[in-house]
């Protein structure tokens, strides 16, 4: 008892020290701002955060509601805050879909700035992941709504699954974080999604996880599915590289050492060039973010062997090679989702706690002159 007191003591230290710290350095009141708190809103668990701006700048920060236990299974909701002020106020949290005890999760909103459209791509089950993986029992649906409003309202949701889920395939789940649209190049208007699967045919003695990508030429209507990875890949996140280059950032689910892996495509996301390890950036098995603004790539994921000390990074050389930008948050931390705002601040939504990561989501403030400034010693040719 008394070793776990001075545990919750001495990180509780820990916190208001980096807090302080930060503070120091930019009086911002925006700079850390708790947007979900677990136990609140009759939900004893909020995961899973995704966040986008819309055309009106408005941001839009999706999560889970998990209504009985920290589970991936069983009674999930998804929720929704609106800020019209850069992140300055919020407005009260609205459930957006709910199958009643069932699963509604892994929230993937796309903006189409063409027309201000917002997509929410998410997924539902019956079952645990385990049965519907190893068992077959059940399946993963994939369901698509939009906004027109600015996410005000939605549209029913409705299942595109016979689209975009091969028969080999039975875990299915879209991001988790926020898909793209295409800004230049060939490809612009082509609106992209980071997904995963279970891949189950007849030429693996077993299952593997792998990453793919869905992409759509007519506004959301139908989607097309991209080149599926190798062995090990899980949750990811897509962005733009440069000119007709698409960047793929990858949990490695079977990695023993914690690493992140990268591929890449020129066609818009129809193939992908095999994955590679990236050596500048740790994993604990963790999902991460990855954002383009201008011509850096932002990223951010735990730098830790184990869920904590989430880290911002960026890279001027279409993600060769990263540099650190700043600590985040020191202790418990895990899935993050990144945007700019329209006053110039990276905000990057993220999992986070005390005694465990999935305490509370966050919202941390960091002024994008601050990010963009950070040298790249290490690009390589």
């Amino acid at each position: 008892m008394y070793q776990n007191v001075m545990k919750i003591i001495l990180c509780l230290v820990s916190y208001f020290t980096f807090i302080h710290q930060v503070l120091a350095e930019d009086a911002s009141p925006r700079l850390h701002w708790m947007l979900f708190k677990s136990g609140d809103g009759q939900y004893h668990t909020y995961r899973i955060p995704a966040l986008v701006k819309t055309t009106q700048g408005t941001l839009l920060a999706f999560a889970e509601g998990r209504k009985n236990s920290q589970a991936d299974h069983g009674d999930i909701d998804i929720v929704l805050k609106r800020s019209e002020d850069n992140g300055k106020t919020w407005s009260k949290m609205k459930v957006l879909q709910d199958d009643g005890e069932y699963t509604i999760g892994n929230p993937c909103p796309l903006v189409n700035r063409e027309t201000g459209r917002i997509f929410l791509l998410t997924n539902g089950a019956k079952h645990r992941e385990g049965d519907i993986i190893i068992r077959g029992q059940g399946s993963r649906e994939i369901y698509i709504s939009h906004s027109d409003d600015d996410g005000k309202t939605w549209s029913e949701r409705k299942n595109i699954s016979a689209m975009v889920k091969k028969p080999e395939w039975r875990w299915y789940a879209t991001g988790p974080c926020s898909g793209i649209q295409i800004q230049s190049g060939k490809y612009k208007g082509r609106l992209v999604v980071p997904a995963n699967h279970s891949y189950h045919g007849s030429d693996v003695k077993r299952w593997e996880y792998r990453c793919h990508s869905l992409y759509s030429d007519d506004q959301g209507e139908t989607w097309e599915i991209g080149q599926s990875s190798s062995v090990g890949a899980s949750e990811t996140q897509i962005a733009e590289a440069g000119e007709d280059l698409l960047v793929q950032d990858i949990r490695m689910q079977t990695h023993k050492k914690g690493v992140r892996a990268l591929r890449f495509s020129k066609d818009g996301g129809a193939t992908w060039s095999p994955l590679v390890h990236d050596k500048y950036r740790k994993d604990p098995r963790c999902q991460g973010s990855m954002i383009r603004h201008g011509d850096v790539l932002i990223s951010s994921n735990p730098n830790s062997s184990k869920r904590e000390k989430m880290t911002l990074y960026v890279s001027k050389d279409q993600a060769k090679s990263w540099e650190e930008v700043a600590l985040i948050y020191p202790d418990a931390s895990a899935y993050s989702d990144l945007e700019v705002t329209e006053d110039n601040q990276v905000v990057c939504l993220f999992e986070n706690g005390i005694e465990n990561p999935y305490e509370r989501i966050s919202l941390h403030f960091i002024p994008l002159s601050k990010v963009i400034s950070v040298g790249s010693s290490k690009a390589q040719p």
